[in-house]
């Protein structure tokens, strides 16, 4: 079983109809898959902890907070993917991750410029799903799944712009 999860890549198909499993499943206990909402609940939650007065009534926060339980769902899933994500690297052989070569050929080698632009990249996208009442994972997943027409324009969107970009960004000069 353990040569199965050291294999390099997955099929696509298998990978698809695990998550369509869990979607399915979520979906029957009434819950969709989606990762934002319990970011918002874990820094409400640090919020409540360290200046409880500061939370205003009928705030995002407090809506967030009403139902009184510290962890639900979203926290355990968000507990579950670094738990996956760590059984993953546990499990993966001891080989080194690839260089980006594209990246060093366009940028340099810097970490600290890469991690910059992975974490603005990030915040965009966030901030986008947040703009349109989710997150990539909840839009993507959950919202394309139930024919979401919010979420469809969020991914046809997010591919329109994205795939520009990338080709601007990692265009090489001799390319």
């Amino acid at each position: 079983m353990r040569k199965f999860f050291e294999k390099d890549t997955w099929s696509p198909y298998l990978a698809g109809a695990l998550i369509g499993i869990l979607l399915g499943a979520c979906f029957l206990v009434g819950h969709k898959i989606g990762v934002s909402s319990g970011v918002a609940r874990v820094s409400a939650l640090i919020e409540y902890a360290v200046a409880p007065a500061s939370i205003e009534p009928g705030s995002f926060f407090e809506k967030l907070l009403s139902d009184h339980v510290i962890f639900d769902w979203k926290i355990l899933f968000i507990s579950g993917l670094f738990l996956g994500a760590w059984l993953a690297t546990w499990v993966a052989t001891e080989q080194a991750p690839p260089k980006n070569t594209i990246w060093i050929r366009r940028y340099g080698d810097s970490k600290a410029k890469r991690y910059f632009a992975a974490f603005i990249g990030g915040f965009l996208l966030l901030f986008g799903a947040r703009l349109s009442e989710g997150c990539t994972s909840g839009q993507a997943i959950s919202g394309g799944a139930q024919l979401s027409v919010v979420s469809w324009i969020f991914m046809l969107t997010l591919f329109a712009i994205g795939i520009p970009v990338s080709y601007l960004l990692y265009k090489t000069p001799d390319s």
